[in-house]
């Protein structure tokens, strides 16, 4: 795939339909986890003891947690990658595209880790927080980050610099 900024007006559209999409089904997922998870402790907001009753104890079995681990696992990796791929092409350094793009993996896992381990002891529900909350913030970075890309960014023009990079010249 070319830079975004150099993708024709059709590609635009598709790269900024498929970001919008997976950017609302995120936001759907966050609204499903508020609602199905909210008022185990009689607050009208969903609060950490909320989610770790779901999972501490006798909240959640073990099978039950397998099971949604892998289908989440299975879904997110191709959110996950579908994201990432198009955010590489973006104009930015490629330490930031490298670190955003691998940094919604490794937080699901420590969501995914933090699952099994609040079934064990309460205290282990800040890492289902941590990790939740970072491969949903990294995600977000990535989608709008993308679509600056896309639509800011290309009214900069690129030039190639003597040693042959581009860069991009207000």
């Amino acid at each position: 795939m070319k830079p975004l900024a150099d993708l024709s007006v059709e590609m635009k559209a598709l790269v900024t339909a498929t970001l919008l999409f997976l950017g609302v089904a995120i936001l759907m997922a966050l609204t499903y986890l508020d609602f199905s998870h909210i008022g185990s402790n009689g607050s009208p907001l969903l609060t950490v003891h909320d989610i770790a009753a779901t999972y501490y104890g006798s909240g959640v079995g073990y099978v039950t947690l397998l099971s949604l681990a892998h289908i989440h696992m299975m879904g997110l990796s191709v959110v996950f990658f579908m994201v990432g791929y198009i955010f590489v092409h973006s104009s930015f350094p490629p330490r930031w595209k490298a670190t955003l793009a691998v940094l919604p993996f490794a937080a699901f896992l420590a969501d995914v880790s933090g699952w099994f381990l609040t079934k064990l002891n309460y205290g282990w529900v800040y890492l289902v927080l941590l990790g939740g909350g970072t491969f949903v913030l990294s995600v977000a970075a990535m989608i709008l980050l993308s679509l600056w890309d896309i639509w800011v960014r290309p009214h900069a023009q690129a030039v190639t610099v003597a040693s042959g990079r581009r860069e991009v010249v207000s």
